[in-house]
């Protein structure tokens, strides 16, 4: 019994670490100019525009230094 409670565990640690590893952080701005970065790609039909990297970063560290590398003019504020 003992050796199914581990496996189990390790599936569940397996499944979570792969999950994280497909994560994708989205840099947006919204209809007033406002940047955030997000874990969700922003649908189509929401109003807000992703910058920098279409396809999504990799962390959301990575989106942030994206963001702060915006020339000024791009984002009139920064929320979150």
């Amino acid at each position: 019994m003992r050796k199914y409670a581990i496996a189990s565990v390790l599936v569940v640690a397996l499944a979570a670490t792969a999950l994280a590893a497909g994560a994708k952080y989205y840099l947006e701005m919204d209809t007033v100019g406002n940047c955030s970065v997000v874990d969700s790609k922003p649908s189509a039909s929401s109003g807000m525009t992703i910058m920098g990297d279409k396809g999504g970063y990799a962390s959301k560290e990575d989106a942030a230094k994206a963001r702060k590398g915006m020339p000024k003019d791009k984002c009139r504020g920064i929320v979150g």
